[in-house]
């Protein structure tokens, strides 16, 4: 049983309970919520508070499945100049069919936006890719490990 103060922010072993320890009566705690209701729990039923793990958000839609990215991913994503990043954007906002029909590039999740990147990088004009081929073959040698 982990040791526990007055003041500290607890919560219960399920989880579904959480709030200031404000008084400990033998092997009874007290706990105010914070919409100020005070719950009473055996001791051995605190923990000392942890903040809900958040849930990665998905979405499901379009042709383009979120995925999580390995770190080899994440390193080639992150290595792309801003000048190249800004051009695919432009390019892939701009093949819409409209405001609202598709995710703009910039709010897209990382998985989505490597893959964004991998199908437009090749349609980017010559003289944008001419100093950046290593990176168009490491989109393309990135995607055969997909």
């Amino acid at each position: 049983m982990a040791r526990l103060s007055i003041g500290d922010r607890v919560s219960d072993l399920k989880g579904t309970h959480d709030g200031r320890l404000v008084d400990i009566d033998g092997t009874t705690g007290y706990v105010e919520q914070a919409n100020g209701v005070e719950v009473e729990f055996p001791l051995n039923q605190l923990k000392p508070y942890e903040a809900p793990k958040t849930a990665e958000e998905r979405t499901l839609s379009g042709p383009l499945r979120d995925r999580l990215l390995n770190p080899a991913q994440k390193a080639l994503l992150a290595s792309i100049p801003a000048t190249l990043l800004a051009a695919i954007a432009k390019s892939y906002d701009a093949s819409s069919d409209g405001p609202g029909s598709r995710t703009p590039f910039a709010a897209l999740p990382e998985s989505k936006r490597l893959e964004a990147i991998r199908i437009y990088l090749p349609s980017l004009p010559q003289r944008l890719l001419a100093s950046h081929m290593n990176l168009v073959v490491a989109m393309r040698d990135i995607s055969k490990l997909s």
